[in-house]
């Protein structure tokens, strides 16, 4: 199944640089709630992922948007570009045992294994005969992921493209220990003792619900860069909680979008910086969570007649402050061939950002005749999302301009985050409100916002189907070009927004608060173990 973590708000991963303290500094941040696996095969949320980001290393790591070695040191591709051959450097576990490339085949075959039906296992379809296998139409040795040797690994994937390397560098990939996770079953990753990495940090303890400690793993390869001894997440620490708990110096660092809070902070002389890092949806299922709802909400222009509905700039002047309203799918920090692709793309119908009544009932009119249907007879539909104020505000917002404009029914359905993870996966839902990011390489990439609707995807979410889609998202996954990237890529866009697969509403700008005397020099967001690698000034 699709990461959650392309679907859930990312929290950024961060390079900070520290004012003159003491080796063995403790860095203390926010978690917004409590991760749901630490197993690299089931890690489904942000708060889990970024978790696993701090334990293991794959192959490759992606940080500050650059592919940098990992366990492999250096790799080779073939002239065809679907052959990568990786050579390991020596490491080990945390608990000091040798790590090789056997470790990394068993880790890849347990992903993807029929049997056990692990939650990202297609993510590792990018393997040639990976999805094969998963399906039982393939035998182990015909997978294209193979030791060499000890040290040498080669992977053969599916096709050529741009991000065949960049999608090794999914938490996925990540290696687990065989013996330890043959013996856990399916409990490995729910605790403390019941996970073992070989990344940058080691788990000390998990209070779960409350707090999870990691400390400076002593046998990672790179163990003189790591300048961080502990690291605390606080758990459920957001909004007033997050800001009063900076005040008083419970912790070092906090991510905001709402300007209620992070306004605070700035107004203290709290340190900051600000990126772009998700586009935030209310998204349809367009099977609907019944019958009923879907045979509306699978018509295009009955979602076209919801969109317009939408007043997006007037949520953004209230419910979504500090975000910009969006217009189009590619946010206008994404970059193009030369300069910004929005510049390089034009397109000439945008979204809507405020509503226009007369024409949301035109097209509602258009949807009836079309389904046969009369006024009286829409569904009200189920507005899922994770159970936060800041949720429900803005469903409540979108509740109330559909009713007024439309006179359809929503009834909001705010679920505790397992619970939301869930309904999302058993599609026990008709709208489900959350963010997806922006894309590894751009919104084409496999952890993109338009590889969600990827109609080949058995696994897909939102119940959306376009061949003319489909044949684009393959041509910019597999082109070795940036330019026929792209031009895909936009085309793309114009199929999604005059399609409406789902309702896009802005671009979320992140804050990052830290205290003062921090100085963050970069932010990433794409996970990593960046806070592992904080640099203290001499």
């Amino acid at each position: 199944m699709k990461k959650l973590v392309s679907l859930i708000l990312a929290l950024a991963m961060l390079v900070l640089t520290l004012p003159a303290l003491a080796a063995g500094t403790t860095l203390t941040w926010a978690r917004g709630y409590e991760s749901t696996s630490l197993d690299p095969a089931e890690s489904a949320d942000d708060e889990s992922n970024n978790i696993v980001s701090y334990l293991t290393e794959g192959l490759v790591r992606i940080l500050e948007g650059t592919l940098v070695p990992g366990i492999a040191e250096s790799w080779e591709i073939s002239d065809a570009g679907d052959v990568c051959t990786f050579h390991l450097r020596q490491s080990t576990w945390s608990d000091g045992t040798p790590l090789n490339a056997q470790d990394f085949v068993y880790s890849f075959m347990r992903l993807i294994d029929p049997e056990a039906g692990h939650s990202q296992a297609a993510t590792g379809f990018c393997v040639l005969n990976a999805e094969a296998y998963n399906q039982g139409q393939a035998a182990p040795e015909d997978v294209g992921y193979r030791a060499v040797d000890d040290y040498t690994l080669e992977v053969t994937f599916v096709s050529s493209g741009l991000e065949n390397l960049y999608l090794l560098a999914d938490n996925a990939f990540r290696p687990v220990k065989k013996e330890l996770a043959e013996s856990l079953g399916e409990t490995y990753g729910s605790d403390a003792d019941k996970l073992l990495g070989n990344g940058p940090m080691k788990m000390e303890s998990w209070l779960h619900e409350s707090q999870m400690v990691l400390v400076k793993n002593e046998n990672y390869w790179n163990r003189d860069a790591i300048q961080m001894e502990k690291l605390v997440g606080m758990c459920n620490v957001s909004g007033d909680t997050a800001v009063e708990m900076m005040m008083t110096d419970m912790i070092d660092l906090a991510s905001f979008s709402d300007p209620t809070y992070y306004t605070q902070l700035q107004d203290l002389g709290f340190d900051e910086m600000t990126y772009t890092n998700t586009d935030q949806f209310i998204h349809i299922n367009q099977n609907g969570r019944n019958e009923e709802t879907g045979r509306f909400l699978s018509n295009v222009n009955f979602r076209r007649a919801l969109s317009l509905a939408i007043d997006r700039t007037a949520m953004v002047n209230t419910v979504m402050q500090g975000q910009t309203p969006a217009n189009r799918v590619i946010d206008p920090d994404a970059a193009g061939l030369e300069g910004r692709f929005v510049d390089e793309y034009p397109v000439e119908n945008t979204i809507n950002v405020t509503a226009e009544p007369e024409k949301a009932r035109e097209y509602l009119a258009l949807a009836l005749e079309e389904l046969g249907a009369t006024e009286d007879q829409i569904p009200e539909f189920s507005m899922l999302c994770y159970d936060t104020q800041g949720n429900l505000t803005k469903l409540q917002a979108v509740q109330d301009m559909l009713l007024t404009v439309l006179g359809i029914r929503c009834a909001i359905d705010p679920q505790p985050i397992q619970q939301m993870i869930a309904k999302v996966y058993s599609s026990d839902f008709d709208f489900w409100t959350g963010g997806m990011a922006i894309g590894t390489v751009d919104a084409a990439s496999p952890d993109g916002v338009f590889a969600n609707w990827d109609v080949n995807d058995p696994d897909a979410l939102f119940g959306y189907g376009n061949a003319e889609y489909a044949a684009l998202l393959d041509t910019a996954q597999q082109a070795s070009d940036l330019k026929t990237r792209l031009d895909a890529v936009a085309a793309m866009e114009k199929i999604f927004i005059d399609e409406v697969p789902t309702l896009l509403l802005t671009w979320q700008t992140q804050h990052v608060m830290v205290r003062p005397g921090y100085v963050i020099t970069s932010v990433d967001a794409s996970f990593g173990a960046d806070l592992a690698f904080v640099q203290v000034q001499p």
